[in-house]
Order: structure tokens, then C-alpha cells, then sequence
């Protein structure tokens, strides 16, 4: 099978073929794909049918989507041709059924994604959610009073300086954030990125970026703060953007926390309701 990258025009052919039910992660969305595409070394294959996504960064395949017997051949060829085959952004029912076929599956916590409610991040009533993330909201609106929006595509320029004067994070993050963020950036209107822009009356200011992963789910995807504003202003971000999402998105998805102990104590902070797990199958 021939392989390429990837390119905006691509996104009939992948949403096509794509079912949200049977590989529902956020990783295999068009947006996702595109922008991390230069990042991990992706190439894809396929034919109208099907495709299938290469990573060099990961040195496997991710599962097929499309038509149920192409996917299932070409992983069968993969398996004759190359050893290991290997196979990510499986779902642990994919895994059980390919082990009754001779694959081995490997679970990665690392990838899994974190499912957040939508109310709950909104502080609705009714709706649990940590002391912590309910406390910075709050303390947050009384010291620094700020104005929030939803970001426009003319902000691209101020987001952009916002990223060019960002705080270290306070966990640290996976590779090529930089290069994927100003892609994103580039591209709000064709990848239909949405945001929340936070600033504060003393100036500095943080934003939010994400996209829809299916009608009912919405993944946040970048954050950045500007160097002067306080670390609390990430919860204020996820809590103001909750509340725009709400009468839509009744779930967020704040995807995978790469193996990272900073990264997934934030993420289980705040009060995730579910954990879609990852599977890598081998044979």
C-alpha cells in the first residue's frame, strides 16, 4: 500500500469512513490527525473505503477505519510482512476480539482519554466537582475580575502573542505542542477550532482552544496563560469554556496525559466521569 501525508482535502474521505462508535478517540479525529500529523511523521493509505494511519513517532499503525473486512486484511497482511505489527487507538473490545484471532493487546494509560461533564465544569448545581477546581474559580473571579469571550477567527495575532509570552507550564507537555498550536492557529476556520479568550483587567490573559469530536462531545485541546496571570486562570478557562458548550456538549475530552504524573494528577482533578482506554494490539 502506497502511503502520503496527510492534507486538508482529506477530511471527506477520513470523516467518511471514520465511525465515532467503533474508534471514538479524539486522537483519530480529522483535526487531531492534521495537526499532529507533521509532529508524529504521519502518512496515510487506504482506498474510498478505508484508511489507515503510519506514525513514525509511534512505530505502529493506528486501527484501521472504514469498511470491516479491508481493515481486518490489512492487518492480517501487516502481520505477515512485518514483526512486529503493531497497532494503536485500539478499544478494549476491538482488543478482546482480535486476542480470539492471535494478537496480543497491550493496555496504554498514557493514551487513554479523560471524559469530563460538561455541567459539571459549568458549576452547575446538582453536578459534582472537586473542591479544588470549584475553589480556584471562584477565588480566581474575586482577586483578578476579568471579561471572557468566545475567540474570533481576527484574534489569531493576539492569541499568538499570548502563546509567544506563555508561562512555563506547570506540567509538562508532549512534543511539538509549539509547531501543532501555531497550525491550529492557521487553520481555525477549516478545522472549526472554537475558544474562549480570558483576560484580566490588569491585562495579561489565557485561552482555550478545542473542536467538536462528535455531537456530544467537545475536546479541549490547547491552553496557554500569559506569563503575569496566576496558574489558577487554567481552571477559570475550562470553567468558562464549559459554560459556553453546555446547552450542546453535555461531555468535554481533555484526551491523553502522555505518561505524565503532572499532567494526569491536573486531569484527574478535574473530576473526570469516564476513562476511554487505549489498546495496542501486536502480532
Amino acid at each position: 500500500m502506497l502511503f502520503r501525508p496527510l492534507e486538508l482535502s482529506d477530511r471527506a474521505w477520513i470523516e467518511k469512513c471514520r465511525n465515532a462508535d467503533v474508534q471514538p478517540f479524539s486522537a483519530l479525529t480529522f483535526p487531531s490527525l492534521l495537526t499532529w500529523a507533521e509532529t508524529y511523521g504521519m502518512t496515510i493509505g487506504g482506498d474510498e473505503d478505508f484508511y489507515v494511519i503510519r506514525s513514525q513517532h509511534d512505530k505502529a499503525y493506528y486501527m484501521p477505519c472504514g469498511r470491516e473486512d479491508k481493515c481486518a486484511a490489512f492487518m492480517e497482511e501487516t502481520a505477515r510482512t512485518e514483526h512486529p505489527a503493531r497497532f494503536v487507538y485500539a478499544t478494549e473490545t476491538q482488543a478482546e476480539a482480535l486476542e480470539k484471532r492471535g494478537w496480543k493487546h497491550l493496555y496504554r494509560a498514557d493514551l487513554s482519554e479523560y471524559i469530563l461533564s460538561t455541567p459539571a465544569l459549568a458549576l452547575s448545581p446538582g453536578f459534582p466537582v472537586t473542591h479544588s477546581f470549584r475553589y480556584k474559580c471562584r477565588h480566581f473571579s474575586k482577586i483578578r475580575p476579568y471579561t471572557v469571550r468566545e475567540i474570533s477567527f481576527e484574534d489569531e495575532p493576539r492569541l499568538r502573542k499570548i502563546a509567544a509570552d506563555a508561562a512555563l507550564p506547570s506540567a509538562p507537555v508532549g512534543p511539538g505542542d509549539e509547531l501543532v498550536l501555531s497550525f491550529e492557529l492557521s487553520h481555525l476556520r477549516e478545522l472549526g477550532f472554537r475558544g474562549v479568550l480570558v483576560e484580566t483587567e490588569e491585562g495579561p490573559a489565557a485561552f482555550f482552544l478545542g473542536y467538536e469530536r462528535d455531537p456530544k462531545i467537545f475536546t479541549l485541546t490547547m491552553f496557554r496563560r500569559e506569563e503575569l496571570i496566576s496558574p489558577d486562570v487554567t481552571a477559570v478557562c475550562i470553567h468558562e469554556f464549559a459554560k459556553v458548550l453546555l446547552p450542546q456538549y453535555p461531555l468535554i475530552d481533555i484526551e491523553e496525559d502522555l505518561g505524565l504524573d503532572g499532567l494526569r494528577r491536573e486531569k484527574t482533578l478535574l473530576s473526570p466521569v469516564d476513562l476511554l482506554k487505549v489498546y495496542e494490539v501486536l502480532k
